[in-house]
């Protein structure tokens, strides 16, 4: 059980034995920012789901990033009070929510919940390595690159 984006500050993990000192961040908005064309956010609740949302990742051409919250319920849930493997996974559902209904919320009611679902789905976006082939022969022909 390693820190990850979403472990709350003062949780216990493997790797921050004294309590986690970090505040939590969106992973999904950092890589959206950073250009990924596909995002997406499911948990180990409905394994169902994660797996549509997986082929639907796979099958996308371009940068796919999904964050999965999973448990464990050894360690992590162990020493953070969860003495079941249930309370860790209810602890996951506690911070989730699909991402039509947390559009809804108010965003001081949005604090704390990440939404899960399809965060972005561009099929529009250029690849990289396309954009990247462009730039290659722009170069060799001694031209600028059209994107």
């Amino acid at each position: 059980s390693q820190t990850s984006p979403t472990t709350p500050q003062g949780m216990w993990t493997v790797t921050m034995s004294r309590g986690n000192i970090d505040p939590t961040f969106d992973a999904c908005k950092l890589v959206e920012a950073a250009g990924a064309s596909f995002v997406a956010r499911e948990t180990m609740l409905d394994p169902k789901k994660l797996e549509r949302t997986l082929v639907k990742a796979f099958e996308h051409k371009g940068f796919s990033f999904i964050e999965v919250f999973s448990n464990c319920h050894v360690n992590l849930g162990r020493k953070n009070k969860m003495a079941t493997a249930m309370a860790n996974l209810e602890w996951i559902d506690s911070i989730s929510m699909a991402k039509t209904k947390f559009e809804k919320l108010e965003p001081e009611e949005q604090k704390g919940i990440f939404p899960t679902g399809i965060l972005k789905h561009d099929t529009e976006a250029m690849e990289y390595c396309e954009a990247y082939e462009k730039v290659k022969e722009a170069h060799k022909n001694k031209t600028m690159v059209q994107l």
